[in-house]
């Protein structure tokens, strides 16, 4: 089974199939990731519309296979919606997309944490929320990971891109007891199938061990991603199985990475 931290459906598929891919019949436990940074003025009103469609899927299917989360709240600025937002609906929220906005800086800019922004990360702190540190620049990263008290980084790689995490980051998120999920995109892997991604995992675990190592694949949050496995959870679970047996690692380590290492830590609270 997968416990996959981001997948980018709700904002990719029609809203009149997402029920339909809600439903479908998968081995894995999907968070939805609900991406604002191109819905404009109506951004609020899309991610609570969206938002209770979902919510009345998983009622309707009775299922725990379903999460859901945020990715740019930076709509959230508008007449300090920040305060009124129901974070506790959220597996996690992230502060920003690729670009500066109120509250902190994007991976592709140079801005920094806000006095905004560390409000709205007190409001996080308070919920059962946890702060997505994925899309922030490194003086942003660095900032919110100093005040936020359950730090996720949902979807990255680890291969020089100012998308992915290098050596230092992941140290500190680790030390933090934060998750970082591991995302099938190449530009930020250089990983073109899945022999590929699980030479990036044994990479990982090498140096930092596979307690903090989950998979936030970002499936339909963009195109690069190897056709093999590409909204496919069966293949790349079996590929990614029988890949990591081949390293030797064990069948504990790779459920861990599938899924207990994740799933623990929303719902343990621990990766100790």
């Amino acid at each position: 089974m997968i416990f996959d931290l981001h997948n980018d459906f709700p904002t990719a598929i029609c809203e009149s199939d997402m029920r339909d891919y809600v439903m479908r019949d998968r081995n894995a436990v999907v968070t939805a990731a609900i991406w604002t940074s191109e819905m404009g003025e109506r951004a609020l009103d899309n991610v609570r519309r969206i938002t209770n469609s979902l919510l009345l899927d998983i009622a309707d299917s009775d299922t725990r296979g379903l999460r859901i989360a945020v990715e740019d709240i930076g709509f959230l600025a508008d007449d300090d919606a920040y305060e009124r937002f129901e974070f506790d609906k959220y597996l996690y929220c992230s502060l920003t997309w690729n670009h500066d906005n109120a509250f902190a800086g994007g991976a592709l800019d140079d801005g920094t944490l806000t006095k905004t922004g560390a409000l709205v990360i007190e409001r996080i702190n308070d919920s059962r929320c946890a702060l997505d540190l994925a899309h922030l620049n490194k003086k942003s990263f660095y900032a919110a990971l100093d005040r936020a008290e359950r730090v996720v980084c949902s979807h990255t790689g680890f291969n020089g891109h100012k998308r992915s995490l290098d050596d230092g980051q992941i140290r500190e998120l680790i030390a933090r007891n934060g998750l970082i999920g591991l995302c099938t995109v190449t530009t930020f892997t250089d990983a073109v199938d899945a022999d590929g991604l699980c030479a990036v995992i044994d990479g990982f675990v090498q140096k930092y061990g596979a307690r903090h190592l989950a998979f936030g694949t970002d499936f339909y949050g963009s195109k690069d991603i190897p056709e093999s496995i590409a909204d496919d959870y069966d293949r790349l679970e079996t590929s990614v199985r029988c890949g990591l047996r081949a390293y030797g690692y064990s069948d504990a380590d790779v459920d861990g990475i599938l899924f207990s290492n994740a799933n623990d830590y929303f719902y343990k609270r621990s990766l100790q």
